[in-house]
C-alpha cells in the first residue's frame, strides 16, 4: 500500500474530526481505568495499547499514563517495580514507556542503524569499539544475577575502570547499551534511574521473526494513534518511508487507508469510536497526542504550536485540549503540601472551559496525591 500524498489545508470540519478520532485512539477521552486485574496490571494495559509512550521526561511520562487510567503515582511506580512496565530507549535516540515484553523486540527492530547515525558523534567522544566492548563486559559483570546500578554508580563503575565518563560519554555508553537491548532501567532509586539488564528484567518477550514484528508495529501504532499519515508513522519509528510501507503491507487488512480532506490515511478497523463531547485535559509537554504525529495541524495551528514549542527546541510545554484542540499552555509548580498549576490559553477561555480546567487540575493532583491550585495568567498572543 501507497497512499498519495497531498499537500491540502484541512477544513475545520475534517481537523476536529481527525482530532476526536486522535483523541480515542490515544485513551485520552475518557479517562478511566484498563478494566483488567489489579491497578499496576491496569496501567500495563493502558501502555501496552499505546505500544510505545513518550517518556524522555519522566514526570511527563508518568502522567501521560495517568491521563488514561485512574491510577496514581505510586500505581504507575508499582507497575515498574512490578516489572509490567520498563522505561528504555526503543528508537529515536529517545526514552519510552513500554509493556515490558514489548522492550526488546522493538529495540532490535528500530535501532538497527543507531551505530552508523551516532559514529560521528562518538568518534567526537573517543568512543571506540574497544571501549564499547569493554564498557559492555564491566556493565554485564556488575548486573548480573538480577543486580541494578543507579546512573551515577554506573557511571563512577566506568571511571574506576578507566573508561571516562565525562562530556556526556557515560551516557552516550548507557544509552547505547539500552538501545542494543543488553540494558533497560529498573525502578528509580530517590531521583535517579537505574539499569539493569535486560534478559534478567524481562519476564517473558515476545520474540516475533522481522516481518511479524513489523506488521505488529504498524498495525499497533495505526490503532493506538489513527488516523495517521504514513509520514506520521515513519517519523514516530524513526525510519525511512520505504520501511514504513513495507510494514503497512505486512500488515494486511489490519491497516486500510482512507481520504480526509485529499490525502490518504491510515485507519485500523478496530479503532475505538471518537467521543461527541470529550472532557478537557491537562497534557504532559511530551504527550503522544501531539509527539506521536509529524503533522499536527488537525490538533493547532502553525502559530499556537510556536507557543507550544517556544524555543523551536523540541522542548514542548504542557498543554490545555478542548475537544481534540490545543487552546493553551500550562506549567506546574509542586510544593510539600500542593501543587500549583497556572494555565496560559491562547485566548480567552469561557467559564464552561474554566470549569474543564478546574476539573483537570483536581484529577492531576488526585494522581499526585496533592491539593491543586489553579491560576489563570493572560492569554498567549
Amino acid at each position: 500500500m501507497t497512499p498519495a500524498v497531498v499537500d491540502l489545508p484541512l477544513r475545520p470540519a475534517e481537523r476536529r474530526d481527525i482530532a476526536a478520532r486522535r483523541l480515542a485512539s490515544l485513551g485520552i477521552a475518557p479517562r478511566g481505568g484498563g478494566g483488567v486485574g489489579s491497578v499496576a496490571e491496569s496501567v500495563a494495559e493502558t501502555v501496552r495499547r499505546q505500544l510505545a509512550m513518550q517518556a524522555q521526561d519522566l514526570a511527563s511520562g508518568v502522567w501521560s499514563i495517568g491521563v488514561r487510567n485512574a491510577a496514581s503515582l505510586r500505581d504507575v511506580e508499582s507497575a515498574i517495580e512490578a516489572r509490567l512496565i520498563t522505561r528504555s530507549w526503543p528508537m529515536r535516540g529517545t526514552l519510552h514507556f513500554m509493556a515490558t515484553e514489548d522492550v526488546k523486540w522493538m529495540c532490535q527492530l528500530l535501532n538497527g542503524g543507531v551505530a552508523a547515525a551516532t559514529r560521528a558523534r562518538f568518534a567526537q567522544l573517543e568512543i571506540t569499539d574497544v571501549v564499547l566492548d569493554r564498557g559492555r563486559a564491566l556493565v554485564t559483570s556488575a548486573l548480573v544475577g538480577g543486580r541494578a546500578l543507579s546512573r551515577p554508580a554506573a557511571l563512577e563503575l566506568l571511571r574506576r575502570n578507566g573508561i571516562h565518563p565525562d562530556g556526556q560519554r557515560g551516557l552516550h555508553l548507557l544509552g547505547r547499551y539500552c538501545q542494543e537491548g543488553l540494558l533497560c532501567q529498573g525502578p528509580a532509586a530517590g531521583r535517579q534511574p537505574t539499569f539493569v539488564l535486560l534478559d534478567e528484567w524481562v519476564p517473558t518477550s515476545w520474540e516475533p521473526q522481522r516481518e511479524q514484528a513489523m506488521a505488529g508495529l504498524a498495525e499497533r501504532y495505526v490503532l493506538s494513534h489513527g488516523p495517521v499519515t504514513i509520514r506520521d508513522f515513519a517519523g514516530w519509528t524513526g525510519q525511512s518511508l520505504t520501511f514504513a510501507r513495507a510494514a503497512v503491507a505486512l500488515a494486511g487488512d489490519r491497516v486500510v487507508a482512507e481520504e480526509i480532506g485529499g490525502e490518504s490515511y491510515l485507519v485500523h478497523p478496530d479503532a475505538p469510536a471518537p467521543v461527541p463531547r470529550s472532557r478537557l485535559h491537562l497534557l504532559p509537554g511530551f504527550d503522544e497526542f501531539l509527539l506521536g504525529y509529524k503533522d499536527r495541524t488537525a490538533m493547532l495551528t502553525a502559530a499556537e504550536e510556536a507557543l507550544v514549542v517556544p524555543g523551536r527546541n523540541g522542548v514542548f510545554l504542557p498543554t490545555v485540549v478542548a475537544q481534540g484542540q490545543v487552546v493553551g499552555t500550562w506549567g506546574r509548580r509542586v510544593g510539600a503540601r500542593r501543587v500549583e498549576i497556572t494555565v496560559t490559553p491562547f485566548g480567552e477561555l469561557s467559564a464552561s472551559r474554566r470549569r474543564g480546567v478546574d476539573r483537570a487540575a483536581t484529577a492531576y493532583g488526585v494522581f499526585l496525591g496533592l491539593p491543586a491550585e489553579v491560576r489563570f495568567a493572560g492569554p498567549r498572543r
